[in-house]
């Protein structure tokens, strides 16, 4: 048997066994895996549960005295998120899924089994390929509607295949040059590599020469371009708005009457329309609102990418793509500016799957505190720093060995190899790991410049820019965690077990624990003007503090700064 075989027989095991409620944890894992990264096994995954569901429909045809249930139906809203709750279905139903389910298989089987010399073998329909008409370049922030297909940096737009965001923003190009930035909430999709139909929500559309003619259709028209720049925002009742940027375009209104007069009109830079209905087609002349127009995703750490692990899963950083000043720009991680870890307070560390302590190995030349500062695996860190509700407004007190009568400020603290500048965009990158069933936008926290004056400021973060819902968030190898012992007295206060640089190598703890509970690497870019550092200006380092806003801690495992601009190379 193929291995191709062996796949598609371990894909409809899987989706039976979800569908019929049977999936074990394990199976369950590996289904969730196979989903993230397979594109061909997220679509048969989306048929087999169209199938279901005709399934359903057939069922509800039938007299309740045949059929006694009542579906529970809740797709998959990303590829990386499996339904919380599936169909429940009567004998009848799971028979016949069953029969379905193994017929495909054996069909699939059958097809590619070598045929013998006396095998009539009839020739075959050539394959056609499905050619997208558009790919996706970038997202930023982006959620899916439930139920909508997972798209990441590559994903392949089709023809006729709704899209649908919740929220964040999606850059699409299409094969004859154009770019699209969709904001969601927007619905969509593409009838050819120069036709966009926008059912709902804000579309940019940039079109270069050669991509004249390109066409973003709504439900009350159809917006030709002309070599421009314009934006389309459609309302949920199909109430469409055109601004037009530079250049021009033809606004055509769609006919809802065979006596609809309103005729197409051509709009050249400055101009903006609404079409509305109202007894019939309406068209207003309304006024123009550059700010409608999204010329480029936001500053950002774009992407990541890493070694990968025993378990095919992500485990040391070795490049980060971040936009700066509207470009983007990819570093290798040894041309990043490390740091060194200078003052902590916190509850725990984490290390690799061996479970080595560096503060037991008998080795004096390891650290805990490199754990962070002397490796790029997002496995690993110093983390579960202290915190505070409000920002600091002060210098911390960072004492190597604790003051009693002047304790030091929770939180920890990193001072750079090299002093930071403040450039376009992102100067800082921060990763995180984050348990899968934690808090989706990463954990809060504040961020205070080093040396601190009254001139700067502490500044709170969030959101995270990949965070548990991003597509370019990856899963990482199992980790474990090490928790410091905790005093009767700190466990009734929830303090910090660790006071001082010093303590964290000394103190003594739970001999670590295996971590069964899957995490990501969360990423996020700091920019030293939130910060009220000036542009050009430099710092040395920065101040870390949970925002305690829930239960759960940030969890540094991994901080650099990026270089000045003028020592980088455009991407």
């Amino acid at each position: 048997m193929s291995q191709n075989n062996q796949h598609n027989e371990l894909l409809y095991e899987l989706f039976g066994a979800l569908c019929n409620e049977t999936i074990t944890a394990e199976q369950h894992q590996q289904l969730e895996e196979i989903l993230a990264t397979d594109v061909d096994a997220r679509e048969k995954y989306f048929n087999y549960l169209d199938l279901h569901l005709n399934l359903e429909r057939l069922h509800d045809e039938q007299p309740e005295a045949e059929f006694e249930f009542q579906p529970h139906v809740k797709p998959a809203t990303q590829a990386q998120s499996l339904p919380e709750h599936v169909w429940k279905t009567s004998q009848v139903l799971l028979l016949m899924s069953a029969l379905i389910c193994v017929t495909l298989i054996v069909s699939v089987v059958a097809l590619n089994q070598p045929q013998g010399p006396s095998s009539e073998i009839s020739q075959a329909d050539p394959v056609v390929e499905d050619v997208p008409v558009a790919k996706v370049t970038q997202t930023a922030a982006v959620r899916f509607a439930e139920g909508a297909p997972f798209l990441k940096v590559g994903s392949p737009i089709k023809t006729d295949q709704e899209y649908a965001i919740s929220a964040g923003q999606l850059q699409l190009i299409f094969a004859n040059g154009a770019e699209v930035i969709l904001t969601g909430p927007a619905v969509f999709e593409s009838k050819d590599g120069e036709h966009l139909a926008v059912r709902y929500g804000a579309c940019s559309v940039y079109a270069p020469d050669g991509a004249e003619g390109f066409t973003v259709e709504t439900p009350l028209s159809n917006v030709v371009d002309y070599g421009t720049r314009f934006s389309v925002n459609v309302s949920e009742a199909g109430n469409t708005d055109v601004q037009v940027i530079e250049g021009e375009t033809d606004v055509q209104p769609v006919k809802l009457d065979p006596n609809c007069d309103v005729t197409p009109k051509r709009l050249t830079r400055g101009m903006a329309q609404r079409l509305t209905t109202n007894n019939g087609l309406v068209v207003d002349e309304i006024p123009f609102d550059q700010d409608q127009y999204v010329s480029q995703l936001p500053d950002r750490i774009v992407t990541y990418t890493t070694t990968k692990g025993p378990g095919k899963r992500a485990q040391d950083l070795k490049c980060v793509t971040v936009q700066r000043g509207g470009k983007q720009y990819q570093y290798e991680v040894e041309d990043l500016i490390g740091i060194e870890l200078t003052h902590y307070t916190g509850k725990s560390f984490l290390t690799r799957n061996d479970g080595i302590d560096p503060g037991n190995d008998g080795d004096p030349q390891t650290l805990r505190r490199h754990l962070l500062d002397q490796d790029t695996c997002l496995l690993t860190g110093v983390v579960n720093p202290g915190g505070a509700t409000k920002p600091l407004t002060t210098a911390p007190v960072m004492n190597p060995i604790e003051d009693p009568n002047q304790p030091n400020t929770p939180g920890m603290a990193v001072r750079f190899l090299k002093p930071i500048v403040n450039d376009a965009g992102p100067d800082i990158v921060l990763f995180d790991l984050q348990v899968i069933v934690h808090n989706t936008t990463g954990d809060a926290f504040y961020v205070t410049p080093l040396p601190f004056s009254s001139k700067l400021k502490t500044h709170k973060i969030e959101q995270f820019d990949i965070d548990l819902a991003s597509p370019e968030a990856q899963l990482l190898e199992k980790f474990w965690l090490h928790i410091f012992n905790q005093s009767p007295q700190e466990k009734q206060n929830h303090t910090d077990a660790i006071h001082s640089l010093s303590e964290l190598e000394t103190a003594t703890g739970n001999g670590g624990n295996w971590h069964v509970v899957g995490a990501k690497a969360l990423a996020v870019g700091i920019d030293l003007s939130d910060l009220g550092v000036p542009a050009g200006e430099t710092v040395d380092g920065i101040f870390l503090q949970d925002a305690l806003d829930n239960h759960d801690i940030v969890d540094p495992v991994f901080i650099a700064g990026f270089p000045p601009l003028k020592h980088t190379t455009d991407k």
